[in-house]
Protein backbone atom coordinates (compact mmCIF):
# COMPACT_ATOMS: atom_id res chain seq x y z
CA UNK A 1 0.00 0.00 0.00
CA UNK A 2 1.56 3.69 -0.54
CA UNK A 3 0.22 6.72 0.20
CA UNK A 4 1.10 9.98 -1.52
CA UNK A 5 1.93 12.85 0.84
CA UNK A 6 1.38 16.17 -0.54
CA UNK A 7 3.95 18.96 -0.20
CA UNK A 8 1.95 20.56 3.13
CA UNK A 9 2.06 16.95 4.97
CA UNK A 10 5.99 16.86 4.39
CA UNK A 11 6.31 20.68 5.74
CA UNK A 12 4.10 19.83 8.95
CA UNK A 13 5.96 17.06 9.08
CA UNK A 14 9.39 18.00 8.91
CA UNK A 15 9.57 21.18 10.18
CA UNK A 16 11.00 22.88 12.93
CA UNK A 17 8.51 24.33 14.60
CA UNK A 18 5.44 21.88 14.33
CA UNK A 19 2.26 23.31 12.95
CA UNK A 20 0.26 20.29 13.38
CA UNK A 21 0.00 18.53 16.20
CA UNK A 22 -2.17 15.64 14.22
CA UNK A 23 0.59 14.35 11.75
CA UNK A 24 2.24 12.52 14.69
CA UNK A 25 -1.07 10.37 14.70
CA UNK A 26 -1.36 10.37 10.95
CA UNK A 27 2.45 8.90 10.99
CA UNK A 28 1.76 6.49 13.74
CA UNK A 29 -1.05 4.84 11.57
CA UNK A 30 0.44 5.01 8.27
CA UNK A 31 2.96 2.56 9.89
CA UNK A 32 0.54 0.48 11.91
CA UNK A 33 -1.42 0.03 8.98
CA UNK A 34 1.97 -0.78 6.86
CA UNK A 35 1.56 1.98 4.17
CA UNK A 36 5.08 3.10 2.38
CA UNK A 37 4.91 7.19 2.66
CA UNK A 38 5.82 8.25 -0.74
CA UNK A 39 6.56 11.53 -2.61
CA UNK A 40 6.23 13.31 -5.13
CA UNK A 41 8.69 14.90 -7.90
CA UNK A 42 6.90 17.87 -8.16
CA UNK A 43 6.84 18.12 -4.25
CA UNK A 44 10.46 18.31 -3.89
CA UNK A 45 11.03 21.14 -5.54
CA UNK A 46 8.39 22.94 -4.28
CA UNK A 47 10.13 22.53 -1.00
CA UNK A 48 13.68 23.56 -2.71
CA UNK A 49 11.84 26.94 -3.45
CA UNK A 50 10.94 26.88 0.04
CA UNK A 51 11.06 30.72 1.44
CA UNK A 52 13.14 30.12 4.74
CA UNK A 53 16.33 28.52 3.81
CA UNK A 54 17.18 26.75 7.62
CA UNK A 55 13.58 25.31 7.07
CA UNK A 56 14.39 24.32 3.28
CA UNK A 57 17.65 22.55 4.47
CA UNK A 58 15.95 21.24 7.63
CA UNK A 59 13.48 19.11 5.92
CA UNK A 60 15.76 18.46 2.48
CA UNK A 61 17.65 15.99 4.40
CA UNK A 62 15.11 14.15 6.02
CA UNK A 63 13.72 13.51 2.64
CA UNK A 64 15.72 10.20 2.46
CA UNK A 65 12.84 8.88 4.52
CA UNK A 66 10.39 9.01 1.69
CA UNK A 67 9.84 7.24 -1.51
CA UNK A 68 9.80 9.12 -4.19
CA UNK A 69 7.71 8.25 -7.34
CA UNK A 70 10.63 7.33 -10.38
CA UNK A 71 8.41 7.75 -13.18
CA UNK A 72 6.16 10.94 -13.33
CA UNK A 73 2.80 10.73 -15.09
CA UNK A 74 0.98 13.60 -17.06
CA UNK A 75 -2.33 13.75 -16.68
CA UNK A 76 -4.26 13.40 -20.03
CA UNK A 77 -7.05 14.86 -21.90
CA UNK A 78 -9.66 12.56 -20.81
CA UNK A 79 -8.31 13.40 -16.74
CA UNK A 80 -8.29 17.19 -17.67
CA UNK A 81 -11.90 17.05 -18.94
CA UNK A 82 -12.99 14.98 -16.09
CA UNK A 83 -11.76 17.96 -14.01
CA UNK A 84 -13.30 20.57 -16.09
CA UNK A 85 -11.50 23.45 -14.13
CA UNK A 86 -8.68 25.18 -16.46
CA UNK A 87 -5.30 25.67 -14.48
CA UNK A 88 -4.23 28.71 -13.05
CA UNK A 89 -1.59 28.45 -11.50
CA UNK A 90 1.61 26.14 -11.55
CA UNK A 91 0.09 25.06 -7.69
CA UNK A 92 -2.44 23.56 -9.82
CA UNK A 93 -1.02 22.24 -12.64
CA UNK A 94 0.96 20.54 -9.64
CA UNK A 95 -2.08 19.40 -7.42
CA UNK A 96 -3.75 17.80 -11.12
CA UNK A 97 -0.33 15.51 -11.34
CA UNK A 98 -0.95 14.21 -7.90
CA UNK A 99 -4.52 13.59 -8.05
CA UNK A 100 -3.45 11.80 -11.17
CA UNK A 101 -1.41 9.80 -9.54
CA UNK A 102 -3.75 8.19 -6.96
CA UNK A 103 -6.78 8.53 -10.50
CA UNK A 104 -4.48 6.04 -12.25
CA UNK A 105 -3.79 3.70 -9.50
CA UNK A 106 -0.33 4.67 -9.47
CA UNK A 107 -0.81 4.69 -5.50
CA UNK A 108 -3.63 3.91 -3.24
CA UNK A 109 -4.45 6.64 -1.19
CA UNK A 110 -3.35 11.00 -1.41
CA UNK A 111 -3.20 12.87 1.98
CA UNK A 112 -3.77 16.60 1.58
CA UNK A 113 -4.82 19.33 3.82
CA UNK A 114 -5.18 21.42 0.38
CA UNK A 115 -8.72 21.68 0.48
CA UNK A 116 -9.54 22.61 -2.66
CA UNK A 117 -7.07 19.78 -4.09
CA UNK A 118 -9.83 17.09 -1.74
CA UNK A 119 -12.59 19.46 -3.25
CA UNK A 120 -11.20 18.73 -7.04
CA UNK A 121 -11.01 14.87 -5.81
CA UNK A 122 -15.08 14.88 -5.13
CA UNK A 123 -15.55 15.52 -8.80
CA UNK A 124 -12.82 12.53 -9.61
CA UNK A 125 -15.13 10.47 -7.74
CA UNK A 126 -12.13 10.27 -5.51
CA UNK A 127 -13.73 10.75 -2.31
CA UNK A 128 -12.50 7.37 -0.36
CA UNK A 129 -8.64 7.89 -2.29
CA UNK A 130 -8.23 11.86 -1.19
CA UNK A 131 -8.24 12.65 2.62
CA UNK A 132 -7.32 15.14 5.09
CA UNK A 133 -5.09 14.17 7.92
CA UNK A 134 -8.29 14.05 10.19
CA UNK A 135 -10.52 12.12 7.77
CA UNK A 136 -7.89 9.34 7.34
CA UNK A 137 -7.05 8.95 10.86
CA UNK A 138 -10.51 8.61 11.82
CA UNK A 139 -10.91 6.30 8.85
CA UNK A 140 -8.32 4.45 10.07
CA UNK A 141 -9.46 4.61 13.54
CA UNK A 142 -13.00 3.05 13.00
CA UNK A 143 -12.28 0.42 10.58
CA UNK A 144 -8.76 -0.67 12.87
CA UNK A 145 -10.09 -0.58 16.60
CA UNK A 146 -7.72 -3.25 17.62
CA UNK A 147 -4.86 -0.78 16.78
CA UNK A 148 -5.86 2.18 18.75
CA UNK A 149 -2.91 2.92 21.30
CA UNK A 150 -5.19 4.93 23.87
CA UNK A 151 -6.75 2.34 26.53
CA UNK A 152 -9.15 4.92 27.26
CA UNK A 153 -9.44 8.72 27.09
CA UNK A 154 -11.68 10.94 29.57
CA UNK A 155 -12.03 14.79 30.20
CA UNK A 156 -11.93 16.14 32.87
CA UNK A 157 -12.05 19.58 35.27
CA UNK A 158 -8.57 20.60 36.58
CA UNK A 159 -7.31 23.78 37.95
CA UNK A 160 -4.54 25.57 35.58
CA UNK A 161 -2.15 25.39 38.14
CA UNK A 162 -1.74 21.24 38.17
CA UNK A 163 -1.43 21.32 34.42
CA UNK A 164 1.75 20.82 32.74
CA UNK A 165 2.11 24.18 30.38
CA UNK A 166 5.60 22.67 28.97
CA UNK A 167 3.38 19.58 27.39
CA UNK A 168 4.27 20.20 23.42
CA UNK A 169 0.34 20.51 23.01
CA UNK A 170 0.71 24.42 24.30
CA UNK A 171 3.20 25.18 21.82
CA UNK A 172 1.39 26.48 19.00
CA UNK A 173 -0.40 28.63 21.50
CA UNK A 174 2.39 30.18 23.24
CA UNK A 175 3.56 31.06 19.26
CA UNK A 176 0.74 32.61 18.39
CA UNK A 177 -0.49 34.93 21.97
CA UNK A 178 2.66 36.81 23.12
CA UNK A 179 2.49 36.16 27.04
CA UNK A 180 0.44 32.71 26.87
CA UNK A 181 2.82 31.81 29.69
CA UNK A 182 2.26 34.56 32.23
CA UNK A 183 -1.96 34.64 31.14
CA UNK A 184 -1.65 30.73 31.85
CA UNK A 185 0.39 31.10 35.27
CA UNK A 186 -2.37 34.07 36.30
CA UNK A 187 -5.12 31.55 35.89
CA UNK A 188 -3.45 28.88 38.79
CA UNK A 189 -6.58 28.72 40.76
CA UNK A 190 -9.31 28.59 37.97
CA UNK A 191 -10.57 25.67 36.16
CA UNK A 192 -10.24 24.32 33.10
CA UNK A 193 -11.11 21.08 31.50
CA UNK A 194 -8.68 18.98 29.85
CA UNK A 195 -7.84 15.79 28.38
CA UNK A 196 -4.94 12.92 28.77
CA UNK A 197 -4.65 9.78 27.31
CA UNK A 198 -2.99 6.34 29.27
CA UNK A 199 0.17 8.27 29.49
CA UNK A 200 -0.34 11.68 30.48
CA UNK A 201 -0.32 13.63 26.67
CA UNK A 202 -2.93 16.55 26.80
CA UNK A 203 -5.28 16.12 24.11
CA UNK A 204 -7.55 18.46 24.53
CA UNK A 205 -8.08 21.63 26.09
CA UNK A 206 -10.95 24.22 27.12
CA UNK A 207 -11.26 27.24 29.44
CA UNK A 208 -14.58 28.85 30.05
CA UNK A 209 -15.64 32.10 31.43
CA UNK A 210 -18.82 33.72 31.92
CA UNK A 211 -19.07 37.70 30.89
CA UNK A 212 -21.75 40.03 32.39
CA UNK A 213 -23.39 43.24 30.80
CA UNK A 214 -20.77 45.53 31.67
CA UNK A 215 -18.23 43.81 29.49
CA UNK A 216 -15.77 46.55 27.50
CA UNK A 217 -15.71 45.12 23.90
CA UNK A 218 -14.17 48.06 22.52
CA UNK A 219 -11.89 45.81 20.46
CA UNK A 220 -14.27 43.97 19.07
CA UNK A 221 -16.13 45.06 15.28
CA UNK A 222 -18.84 45.14 15.14
CA UNK A 223 -19.48 45.88 19.14
CA UNK A 224 -21.11 43.44 20.71
CA UNK A 225 -24.45 44.81 22.60
CA UNK A 226 -24.75 44.23 26.66
CA UNK A 227 -26.12 40.84 27.39
CA UNK A 228 -24.21 37.99 29.25
CA UNK A 229 -22.39 35.85 27.54
CA UNK A 230 -20.11 32.67 28.03
CA UNK A 231 -16.37 33.38 26.39
CA UNK A 232 -14.55 30.46 25.21
CA UNK A 233 -11.05 31.67 26.39
CA UNK A 234 -9.21 28.56 25.41
CA UNK A 235 -10.32 26.04 23.18
CA UNK A 236 -7.80 23.36 21.14
CA UNK A 237 -7.72 19.63 20.27
CA UNK A 238 -5.70 17.36 19.02
CA UNK A 239 -7.27 15.53 16.12
CA UNK A 240 -7.02 11.68 17.24
CA UNK A 241 -9.61 9.66 15.11
CA UNK A 242 -12.13 10.09 18.24
CA UNK A 243 -14.62 13.00 18.44
CA UNK A 244 -13.31 14.71 20.97
CA UNK A 245 -14.05 18.10 19.68
CA UNK A 246 -18.09 17.22 19.80
CA UNK A 247 -17.14 15.92 23.61
CA UNK A 248 -16.10 19.97 24.37
CA UNK A 249 -19.03 20.88 22.39
CA UNK A 250 -21.43 19.28 24.85
CA UNK A 251 -19.48 20.62 27.96
CA UNK A 252 -19.40 24.40 26.37
CA UNK A 253 -23.10 23.87 25.72
CA UNK A 254 -24.11 22.46 29.41
CA UNK A 255 -21.86 25.24 30.54
CA UNK A 256 -23.67 28.17 28.90
CA UNK A 257 -27.25 26.62 29.86
CA UNK A 258 -26.08 25.85 33.49
CA UNK A 259 -24.80 29.98 33.25
CA UNK A 260 -27.78 31.18 31.84
CA UNK A 261 -26.09 33.41 29.13
CA UNK A 262 -27.49 34.55 25.82
CA UNK A 263 -24.76 34.29 23.47
CA UNK A 264 -21.55 31.91 23.50
CA UNK A 265 -18.71 33.65 21.70
CA UNK A 266 -14.95 32.54 20.38
CA UNK A 267 -12.20 34.61 19.10
CA UNK A 268 -9.81 32.71 16.16
CA UNK A 269 -7.38 33.72 14.31
CA UNK A 270 -7.50 32.58 10.44
CA UNK A 271 -3.96 31.63 9.72
CA UNK A 272 -3.57 28.32 11.12
CA UNK A 273 -4.72 24.69 9.69
CA UNK A 274 -6.12 23.65 13.17
CA UNK A 275 -8.17 26.98 13.85
CA UNK A 276 -9.84 26.07 10.60
CA UNK A 277 -10.82 22.77 11.60
CA UNK A 278 -12.16 24.17 14.89
CA UNK A 279 -13.99 26.95 13.17
CA UNK A 280 -15.38 24.55 11.36
CA UNK A 281 -16.46 22.42 14.12
CA UNK A 282 -18.32 25.18 15.94
CA UNK A 283 -20.26 26.29 12.56
CA UNK A 284 -21.58 23.11 12.38
CA UNK A 285 -23.29 23.41 15.75
CA UNK A 286 -24.67 26.70 15.07
CA UNK A 287 -21.77 29.59 15.57
CA UNK A 288 -21.81 31.66 13.11
CA UNK A 289 -19.95 35.07 11.49
CA UNK A 290 -20.13 37.78 13.30
CA UNK A 291 -17.17 40.05 12.84
CA UNK A 292 -13.50 40.96 14.10
CA UNK A 293 -11.44 41.44 17.10
CA UNK A 294 -8.43 43.70 16.70
CA UNK A 295 -5.34 42.99 19.01
CA UNK A 296 -1.79 42.36 18.54
CA UNK A 297 -1.61 43.91 15.56
CA UNK A 298 -3.86 40.76 13.90
CA UNK A 299 -6.85 40.44 13.60
CA UNK A 300 -8.87 37.38 14.84
CA UNK A 301 -12.34 35.69 13.62
CA UNK A 302 -15.50 36.44 15.91
CA UNK A 303 -17.72 33.55 16.26
CA UNK A 304 -21.07 33.37 17.90
CA UNK A 305 -24.06 31.42 18.93
CA UNK A 306 -27.17 32.71 20.30
CA UNK A 307 -29.05 30.92 23.29
CA UNK A 308 -32.51 31.62 24.47
CA UNK A 309 -34.49 30.88 20.87
CA UNK A 310 -34.93 29.13 19.01
CA UNK A 311 -34.61 29.60 14.89
CA UNK A 312 -36.73 27.78 12.72
CA UNK A 313 -34.19 28.48 9.70
CA UNK A 314 -31.87 26.35 10.98
CA UNK A 315 -31.19 22.97 11.34
CA UNK A 316 -32.10 21.12 14.91
CA UNK A 317 -28.34 20.53 15.24
CA UNK A 318 -27.57 24.16 14.38
CA UNK A 319 -30.16 24.99 16.98
CA UNK A 320 -28.57 22.74 19.92
CA UNK A 321 -28.88 22.98 23.07
CA UNK A 322 -31.93 25.44 22.05
CA UNK A 323 -35.00 22.03 22.17
CA UNK A 324 -38.17 23.33 21.48
CA UNK A 325 -41.03 21.17 23.93
CA UNK A 326 -43.97 21.59 21.30
CA UNK A 327 -42.90 17.89 19.30
CA UNK A 328 -43.55 14.64 19.66
CA UNK A 329 -42.16 12.41 22.28
CA UNK A 330 -41.17 8.85 22.02
CA UNK A 331 -39.63 6.12 24.12
CA UNK A 332 -37.14 3.72 22.41
CA UNK A 333 -35.70 0.58 23.79
CA UNK A 334 -31.78 -0.47 23.90
CA UNK A 335 -30.21 -3.34 24.68
CA UNK A 336 -27.93 -3.01 27.67
CA UNK A 337 -24.58 -4.45 25.54
CA UNK A 338 -25.22 -1.27 23.65
CA UNK A 339 -26.44 1.74 26.42
CA UNK A 340 -23.58 2.49 27.85
CA UNK A 341 -21.01 2.66 25.04
CA UNK A 342 -23.66 4.26 23.09
CA UNK A 343 -24.24 6.70 26.18
CA UNK A 344 -21.51 6.93 28.18
CA UNK A 345 -23.04 9.79 30.42
CA UNK A 346 -25.93 7.57 31.40
CA UNK A 347 -24.21 4.76 32.75
CA UNK A 348 -25.50 2.99 35.56
CA UNK A 349 -23.71 3.25 38.86
CA UNK A 350 -23.50 -0.65 39.40
CA UNK A 351 -21.37 -0.68 35.12
CA UNK A 352 -17.72 -1.18 35.33
CA UNK A 353 -16.02 2.71 35.35
CA UNK A 354 -13.36 1.29 33.55
CA UNK A 355 -15.80 0.17 30.71
CA UNK A 356 -17.08 3.77 30.38
CA UNK A 357 -13.94 4.74 29.42
CA UNK A 358 -13.11 2.87 26.39
CA UNK A 359 -11.78 3.53 23.14
CA UNK A 360 -14.55 3.44 20.74
CA UNK A 361 -15.20 7.53 19.20
CA UNK A 362 -19.10 6.73 19.21
CA UNK A 363 -18.78 7.34 22.81
CA UNK A 364 -17.36 11.02 22.77
CA UNK A 365 -19.71 11.82 19.86
CA UNK A 366 -22.43 14.36 20.49
CA UNK A 367 -24.44 13.49 17.49
CA UNK A 368 -24.99 9.64 17.25
CA UNK A 369 -26.48 7.38 15.73
CA UNK A 370 -29.47 4.78 16.37
CA UNK A 371 -30.12 2.08 13.81
CA UNK A 372 -33.66 0.93 13.27
CA UNK A 373 -35.74 -1.54 10.72
CA UNK A 374 -38.72 -1.19 13.13
CA UNK A 375 -42.28 1.46 11.97
CA UNK A 376 -41.06 4.77 13.43
CA UNK A 377 -44.49 6.03 14.35
CA UNK A 378 -44.66 8.94 12.94
CA UNK A 379 -41.01 10.19 14.29
CA UNK A 380 -39.28 13.45 12.81
CA UNK A 381 -36.14 15.62 13.04
CA UNK A 382 -37.06 17.83 16.71
CA UNK A 383 -39.14 15.05 18.14
CA UNK A 384 -37.86 14.30 21.80
CA UNK A 385 -36.86 10.72 22.70
CA UNK A 386 -36.76 8.94 25.87
CA UNK A 387 -33.93 5.78 25.49
CA UNK A 388 -34.81 2.80 27.37
CA UNK A 389 -32.03 0.09 28.80
CA UNK A 390 -33.43 -2.50 28.96
CA UNK A 391 -32.47 -5.39 31.71
CA UNK A 392 -30.02 -8.10 30.90
CA UNK A 393 -31.68 -11.21 30.24
CA UNK A 394 -31.81 -13.75 33.24
CA UNK A 395 -32.24 -10.38 36.05
CA UNK A 396 -35.95 -9.37 37.27
CA UNK A 397 -36.79 -6.90 34.42
CA UNK A 398 -39.43 -4.70 36.05
CA UNK A 399 -36.29 -3.65 38.45
CA UNK A 400 -33.70 -3.46 36.00
CA UNK A 401 -34.82 -2.04 32.83
CA UNK A 402 -34.83 1.86 33.15
CA UNK A 403 -35.07 4.81 31.83
CA UNK A 404 -32.00 6.79 31.39
CA UNK A 405 -31.72 9.63 29.14
CA UNK A 406 -33.31 12.66 27.16
CA UNK A 407 -32.32 12.90 23.34
CA UNK A 408 -33.48 14.38 20.52
CA UNK A 409 -34.31 13.56 16.81
CA UNK A 410 -31.30 15.47 14.13
CA UNK A 411 -32.29 13.27 11.23
CA UNK A 412 -33.85 10.36 9.90
CA UNK A 413 -32.06 8.35 6.81
CA UNK A 414 -34.39 5.76 5.39
CA UNK A 415 -33.17 6.12 1.59
CA UNK A 416 -30.22 4.56 2.07
CA UNK A 417 -29.25 3.22 -1.47
CA UNK A 418 -25.75 1.26 -0.74
CA UNK A 419 -24.16 -0.78 1.82
CA UNK A 420 -20.56 1.60 1.17
CA UNK A 421 -23.77 4.75 2.15
CA UNK A 422 -24.69 2.91 4.93
CA UNK A 423 -21.06 1.99 6.42
CA UNK A 424 -20.13 5.72 5.89
CA UNK A 425 -23.15 7.28 7.77
CA UNK A 426 -22.91 5.15 10.71
CA UNK A 427 -18.86 5.71 11.24
CA UNK A 428 -17.70 6.70 14.49
CA UNK A 429 -21.10 7.19 15.05
CA UNK A 430 -22.66 3.97 16.10
CA UNK A 431 -22.04 1.22 18.67
CA UNK A 432 -21.56 -1.63 16.22
CA UNK A 433 -18.83 -3.15 14.37
CA UNK A 434 -18.47 -3.10 10.87
CA UNK A 435 -19.40 -7.14 10.69
CA UNK A 436 -22.44 -5.80 12.49
CA UNK A 437 -23.56 -3.29 10.13
CA UNK A 438 -22.55 -5.66 7.10
CA UNK A 439 -25.53 -8.05 8.66
CA UNK A 440 -27.91 -5.49 9.01
CA UNK A 441 -27.44 -4.49 5.20
CA UNK A 442 -27.92 -7.85 4.17
CA UNK A 443 -30.71 -8.82 6.43
CA UNK A 444 -32.69 -5.84 6.33
CA UNK A 445 -32.17 -3.73 3.64
CA UNK A 446 -35.05 -3.02 2.10
CA UNK A 447 -36.35 -1.32 5.63
CA UNK A 448 -33.41 0.31 7.47
CA UNK A 449 -33.26 3.67 8.92
CA UNK A 450 -30.47 5.71 10.76
CA UNK A 451 -31.91 7.83 13.04
CA UNK A 452 -29.28 10.35 13.74
CA UNK A 453 -29.80 12.11 17.46
CA UNK A 454 -28.38 13.89 19.72
CA UNK A 455 -27.64 13.25 23.39
CA UNK A 456 -29.23 15.54 25.32
CA UNK A 457 -29.44 14.86 29.30
CA UNK A 458 -28.93 11.92 31.33
CA UNK A 459 -32.25 11.47 33.85
CA UNK A 460 -31.41 12.12 37.90
CA UNK A 461 -33.16 9.51 38.81
CA UNK A 462 -33.51 6.50 36.64
CA UNK A 463 -37.44 5.03 36.91
CA UNK A 464 -37.92 1.58 36.17
CA UNK A 465 -40.32 -0.93 34.17
CA UNK A 466 -42.29 -1.46 37.65
CA UNK A 467 -42.82 2.24 37.46
CA UNK A 468 -43.80 2.33 33.80
CA UNK A 469 -46.64 -0.53 34.50
CA UNK A 470 -47.70 1.57 37.82
CA UNK A 471 -48.22 4.62 35.91
CA UNK A 472 -49.67 2.94 32.81
CA UNK A 473 -47.76 4.22 30.54
CA UNK A 474 -46.62 0.41 29.51
CA UNK A 475 -49.39 -2.27 29.66
CA UNK A 476 -47.57 -5.42 32.08
CA UNK A 477 -46.12 -7.87 31.29
CA UNK A 478 -44.54 -5.97 28.27
CA UNK A 479 -42.12 -3.26 27.74
CA UNK A 480 -42.10 -0.54 25.61
CA UNK A 481 -42.16 -0.91 21.74
CA UNK A 482 -39.35 0.53 19.33
CA UNK A 483 -41.11 4.33 19.03
CA UNK A 484 -43.63 4.21 21.85
CA UNK A 485 -45.30 7.34 21.15
CA UNK A 486 -46.17 9.14 24.71
CA UNK A 487 -48.66 11.81 25.70
CA UNK A 488 -46.82 14.65 26.74
CA UNK A 489 -48.52 14.10 30.21
CA UNK A 490 -46.62 10.86 30.16
CA UNK A 491 -43.33 12.58 29.22
CA UNK A 492 -44.01 15.42 31.70
CA UNK A 493 -44.90 12.91 34.46
CA UNK A 494 -41.48 10.59 33.36
CA UNK A 495 -39.63 14.01 33.63
CA UNK A 496 -40.91 15.12 36.55
CA UNK A 497 -40.47 12.08 38.93
CA UNK A 498 -37.11 11.78 37.84
CA UNK A 499 -36.66 14.64 39.12
CA UNK A 500 -35.04 16.39 35.95
CA UNK A 501 -34.65 19.41 34.87
CA UNK A 502 -35.05 20.28 30.76
CA UNK A 503 -34.84 23.34 29.30
CA UNK A 504 -36.80 24.91 26.33
CA UNK A 505 -37.02 27.84 24.32
CA UNK A 506 -39.59 29.29 22.06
Amino acid sequence: MRALLDTNIIIHRENKMVTNYSIGHLYRWLDKLKYDKVIHPYSISEIRKYRDPETQETISVKLEAYEVIKTVKEPDEFFIKLLDTPNKSENDRIDDCLLFEVYSNRVDVLITEDRKLRNKALKLGLKNKVFSINSFISIATAENPSLIEYKMLAVKKTYFGKVDINDSFFDSLQTAYPGFNKWFACKCDEEAYICNNDEGKILGFLYLKTEGPEENYSDIVPSFQPMRRLKIGTFKVESTGFRLGERFIKIIFDNAVKRNVDEIYVTLYTDREELSALAALLKRWGFVNYGIKIGNGKEEQVLVKRMQYFNSSLSFRKNFPNIQYNCNKYILPIYPQYHTTLLPDSKLNNENEIDFLGREPHRYALQKVYISWAPMNGAKPGDIILFYRMGPEGSNKKYTSVVTTVAIVDEIISNITSQDQFLHICQNRSVFSVDELNNFWARHRNNLKIIKFIFVKSLTKRLTLEYLWNHDIVSAPSGPRSFMKLTDGQYDQIIRDSQTEIRYVL
